[in-house]
């Protein structure tokens, strides 16, 4: 067997196997490996071994069953372990929250009732908690799979298309029009991607969980996002956000995050740097600088009293570190953020393109 038939029954197997789940993969793996090595024995060509095999796409189907799936296997392990951490990131900090602004709001403590005031206030705080989270993990639950269903839809519907293009005469540039009746042949077989066309689960994972826990503390918890004094043992906060606005800036701010969650997820599901991957990070990149835009530059989203504020609950009594909070500057700060926000994902987007165009040439589909 010389490598370039190597090649091609790597990429039979490869475009077998990725529309498998993950557990059938490996056991698939080894008896295509076994079933195409002894057929090329008997027939002493790869490409006539592969041509009996046929198109990958309908061989896979021989591992799956006939019925029709909201997320079939290609996708449900992603899909299964992507809910698992969005529910745990969405849960845990509304429990943490609602524990926390139970305590805080905890009447005077005595010697008296001191038992009884924090039991109340964990339990009130577990019951808020606990209901808020159910709710954020339904509404998670309920965004990730709709997510997740469509990109089944789609990949169905795309690949379709696909197999209508195919062709030896549009390969060959013969110009003539391919017909879905079209016999497929091994020379349809794109490349195995490159390792370093690979999108690193790692990174989509850090995304993905930032923005989670972030958009939760946005919605439940925006005046965690503050400045924190001491005086004596009662603790005073400045919230940094224009609250009594927030009902406006929220949205936006929250379209902004799921522009970037659903770029993250679309990153996962494909795991490869391909054209679909490229246009998706271009255009998410662009919308979430133009809401970053509207969220920092037009909308009231810091607290027009931050400094007054700070400085009646300070007094005379402030140390250089909490001094420095009086020099707040809101339209630096924001013009601080937008241009973080911008150099970062401007940088994605260029990296992105680089690799696509690079390493991600071959892949052209899902």
């Amino acid at each position: 067997m010389t490598p370039n038939e190597k090649d091609y029954m790597d990429r039979y197997i490869y475009q077998v196997i990725r529309r498998l789940s993950k557990a059938q993969r490996d056991e698939v793996r080894m008896e295509l490996e076994e079933l195409i090595s002894d057929m090329y024995t008997d027939k002493g060509s790869m490409e006539e071994a592969l041509t009996e095999l046929g198109d990958p796409a309908e061989f896979a189907k021989q591992y799956q069953d006939d019925q029709r799936y909201l997320i079939g296997p290609e996708y449900f392990d992603t899909y299964l372990w992507f809910v698992k951490v969005v529910i745990v990131c969405a849960a845990i900090p509304i429990l943490l929250i609602s524990l926390i602004n139970a305590i805080g709001e905890m009447p005077a403590i005595t010697a008296q009732n001191s038992a009884s005031v924090i039991i109340r206030a964990i339990v009130d705080g577990l019951i808020t908690g606990i209901t808020d989270a159910i709710l954020s993990c339904v509404s998670a639950f309920g965004a990730v799979t709709l997510t997740f269903a469509i990109m089944e839809r789609k990949k169905v519907q795309f690949e379709l298309k696909k197999e209508e293009k195919w062709s030896l005469e549009s390969l060959s540039g013969e110009g003539k029009t391919p017909t879905s009746r079209s016999r497929w042949t091994p020379k349809f077989l794109e490349p195995v991607p490159d390792k370093k066309a690979i999108i690193s689960r790692g990174d989509s994972v850090v995304g993905i969980i930032f923005i989670v826990i972030f958009s939760v503390l946005l919605i439940f918890a925006p005046h965690f996002f503050a400045a924190f004094f001491t005086e004596g043992e009662t603790v005073m906060t400045v919230p940094i956000f224009n609250l009594e606005q927030w009902g406006i800036v929220l949205p936006v701010f929250i379209l902004s995050l799921l522009i970037g969650l659903a770029d993250e997820i679309l990153r996962l599901i494909v795991g490869v740097y391909c054209r679909l991957v490229m246009i998706s990070n271009i255009v998410c990149g662009v919308l979430q600088i133009v809401l970053s835009i509207i969220v920092l530059k037009v909308l009231p989203i810091w607290n027009p009293n931050f400094v007054l504020e700070i400085e009646q609950a300070l007094g005379d009594h402030a140390d250089s570190g909490a001094r420095f909070l009086t020099y707040w500057n809101a339209d630096m700060v924001s013009n601080g953020f937008l241009a973080f926000i911008v150099a970062i994902t401007l940088f994605e987007i260029g990296v992105t393109i680089y690799k696509t165009l690079r390493y991600g040439v071959a892949v052209k589909s899902n």
